[in-house]
């Protein structure tokens, strides 16, 4: 989480935004529920720009002005209210009034769960505003190890080390990408958000407060690319046994039908193989670090593919992945037994 002060007169402005949501929304309940102690219900006020046009949102920002008959104070919550599209430049121009004309004892809050467009000028305008601005960023890499023990603590649960660090890893910590521009990263993509890992967490604590790796096991499904690896590896092995009863929990796991779920496990397999024919490739003229840059991944990401690809061929890699693309053409333009047609391409590995 990072802030930014665009004016010292920004004490009673804020604009939360970020891709984590689940932090966001937790804030801003503390903030209603604080509020609600001390002032009537009516001083409270939600705006919700994906269910309002932006005219009557326009028209409801600025009778949001409107002084209470109950209380001097008034806490107003704008819920994705900023503009989305150039045309929008009334509900600019309420936005950047109500800023402006904001009298001292309100509070205003912006809640935004996409990121401001900087390409429209009028988001410019706004964000030139006297204001607060807090980016909440989801926890990375370790970040997350750490947010999780932080949040058993808040519930009095533990988690042991080697759980933790398989919780993690199952809830997709490693599984992040990287966009990059001159070298530098400008954008973290995340496998993983804090919904999914609220609610994991929450299965947890109510098997026991004291958790341990085989409660994580029992409990947790990791990420299907968790999975995928798995498969992928005991393919190359030659574990045909292993390969179809991983092949046979994937497919119990999803809430597709056979065929959707056979379409999708292809898919992911593809790309795997096709990671592994990437990295073996730049191996033969890069180190593990330096792939790691081009690519976008994780050190670990790299060293995991790359441990794997330096069990087989290169020919037999690209072997692989042909072989996938023509199960995935044929899952998709015949009648053909999806699961016969996965479990031959395991067979005949």
């Amino acid at each position: 989480m990072s802030k930014t002060n665009t004016s010292s007169r920004s004490s009673n402005i804020f604009l939360f935004w970020g891709e984590d949501d689940f932090s966001i929304k937790r804030k801003v309940n503390f903030w209603k529920q604080e509020f609600a102690k001390k002032y009537p219900q009516s001083s409270a006020l939600l705006l919700d720009g994906e269910a309002i046009a932006p005219a009557e949102l326009s028209k409801k920002l600025e009778e949001a002005l409107t002084p209470s008959l109950f209380s001097e104070k008034k806490l107003i919550i704008c819920r994705n209210c900023f503009p989305t599209k150039a045309s929008d430049q009334d509900l600019a121009e309420s936005i950047i009034k109500i800023i402006s004309a904001l009298p001292p004892d309100y509070f205003l809050v912006f809640e935004q769960t996409k990121k401001p467009d900087r390409r429209l000028a009028s988001i410019k305008k706004i964000l030139s505003q006297p204001m607060e601005i807090v980016c909440f960023s989801l926890p990375h890499g370790r970040k997350l190890d750490a947010w999780i023990a932080q949040e058993l603590k808040m519930n009095d649960a533990r988690i042991e080390g080697e759980a933790l660090e398989l919780l993690a890893k199952y809830l997709g910590r490693d599984l992040f990408e990287e966009k990059k521009a001159g070298g530098k990263v400008i954008e973290v993509k995340e496998a993983f958000n804090l919904w999914q890992v609220h609610n994991e967490l929450e299965k947890l604590i109510s098997r026991t407060t004291e958790i341990k790796t085989e409660d994580v096991q029992a409990l947790i499904k990791p990420k299907v690319p968790e999975n995928i690896f798995a498969l992928s590896d005991q393919i190359i092995a030659g574990n045909k046994k292993q390969a179809l009863q991983t092949m046979e929990y994937l497919l119990v796991a999803g809430s597709s039908d056979e065929k959707s779920e056979t379409i999708r496990i292809v898919g992911l397999l593809a790309e795997q193989f096709r990671s592994l024919v990437t990295v073996s490739s730049f191996s033969k003229h890069q180190n593990q670090q330096e792939i790691a840059s081009l690519l976008g991944w994780s050190p670990g990401r790299v060293f995991i593919n790359l441990k794997l690809a330096n069990n087989i061929s290169f020919e037999k890699l690209k072997q692989y992945l042909g072989r996938l693309l023509t199960i995935d053409q044929k899952l998709k333009s015949s009648d053909t037994n999806p699961k016969l047609l996965l479990s031959m391409f395991i067979q005949e590995s």
